[in-house]
């Protein structure tokens, strides 16, 4: 929810979590402005602010600048190194272990691969001695730690910390995630999806955090999306957000998309289906054959330089797919009209395909205004900042500091 305090001592919990998190997304205020902002009384305000000026979570950093002649207002802003927390993002091409601030700003990186010969406690085990080595390299304390943000692909119950159907890792069996990392470690543990979880973060530090209603997309490998409705993850049956991806779209194809189902709109999209095309053209395209010697062959992590190339044939088969795409998330829009589309990933971070989608989306719906999309600002961070974020959100925001 966006923040809106209430006075009722019954609530005083929502009323501590609405300050930080104005706090957390808008910056510096003062406590008359923090007051006006939440509908709170001087009193409520006074007494959260100074229970967290004493613990350290929110310090005083100097006076507004004023053009009246009154006393300069003293402002309050988020400690961002009170606490840190640990993001982790387990992903078939690679995962990410961060240890950030409060805002998300990493201060230890480390990229690894899951062991395929390990079983899901001895993977578990492995992530487990990363972090404490990372923990041990950075000089931080378990005192210092908030809590560790897990996201992962497929459906998560985040309740449970439970990831129901991890594509492409541990065999896509139900991993109790939160359970192993808490036996493991002494901090508490949260599990999102990773498309969720980037929302989350988009709420927190991106452009969402002005927006009611925001969707975001991720092309890069598959497709992926999630939709928050005032601020909060929307997700329905079985913990499913909603999947553009894997929406029905390809009418009597036998492909099997990695969710089990056929005809999904990821099947004719997916990273798989652009890489096979360059592959094709290496005999006809001196551009490809070129681009091979020099890049090596095209994955996941070099598919930037490939779309980049001035291959006609190459850029005639991203339109039809970027086209195959605009349909299905125009097709989204319509469903539940967000007021904003962040769209993330690999694919998308390449010029030729952002201008040709929105070209697409607009043949396709004319009256869509193309100001509704947005290539997120968190890109560069898209590795970690969103288990950082649902850590920050868990741990700190929704238990108001507690």
């Amino acid at each position: 929810m966006r923040p809106l305090g209430i006075n009722m001592s019954n609530v005083k919990q929502v009323n501590r979590s609405h300050v930080l998190w104005l706090l957390l997304t808008e910056g510096a205020m003062s406590r008359t402005d923090l007051a006006s902002r939440l509908r709170l009384t001087t009193a409520t305000l006074t007494s959260i602010c100074g229970d967290f000026i004493s613990r350290g979570i929110i310090i005083e950093e100097g006076k507004e600048a004023s053009s009246s002649l009154g006393r300069k207002k003293s402002l309050l802003s988020i400690n961002q190194t009170y606490k840190y927390v640990i993001s982790v993002n387990i992903h078939y091409t690679g995962s990410t272990i961060a240890i950030t601030n409060l805002m998300g700003e990493p201060l230890a990186l480390e990229h690894f691969a899951i062991d395929p010969a390990l079983d899901v406690p001895g993977a578990f085990q492995d992530i487990a001695n990363r972090i404490v080595l990372l923990l041990w390299k950075t000089k931080l304390k378990n005192k210092d730690i908030l809590g560790i943000g897990v996201d992962i692909l497929g459906p998560v119950n985040h309740n449970e910390g439970i990831a129901l159907h991890p594509f492409h890792v541990f065999h896509g069996q139900e991993v109790p995630i939160q359970k192993i990392l808490e036996e493991l470690l002494p901090f508490p543990v949260c599990v999102e999806s990773n498309v969720c979880s980037f929302l989350n973060a988009e709420n927190l530090y991106g452009t969402a955090k002005y927006t009611a209603n925001t969707m975001v997309v991720k092309w890069g490998p598959g497709v992926g999306s999630a939709a928050s409705i005032n601020g909060a993850l929307y997700k329905g049956a079985n913990y499913q957000s909603s999947e553009i991806g894997h929406t029905y779209f390809y009418r009597g194809s036998t492909t099997v998309c990695r969710c089990g189902k056929t005809g999904c709109l990821e099947t004719g999209v997916h990273l798989n289906q652009i890489t096979e095309k360059i592959l094709s053209l290496q005999e006809s395209s001196p551009v490809i054959r070129g681009a091979l010697l020099e890049y090596g062959q095209p994955t996941i992590h070099n598919i930037r330089k490939y779309l980049a190339l001035d291959c006609l044939e190459l850029r005639s088969y991203l339109t039809t797919l970027i086209y195959d795409l605009s349909i299905g998330i125009n097709n989204a829009i319509s469903v539940f009209a967000p007021n904003k589309v962040i769209l993330f990933g690999e694919i998308f971070e390449c010029p030729f395909v952002m201008e040709t989608f929105i070209q697409q989306v607009s043949k396709i719906n004319p009256f869509l205004s193309t100001d509704i999309f947005e290539q997120s600002s968190l890109a560069p961070r898209k590795e970690f900042i969103g288990g950082a974020a649902t850590a920050v959100q868990s741990f700190l925001l929704e238990p108001g500091g507690a």
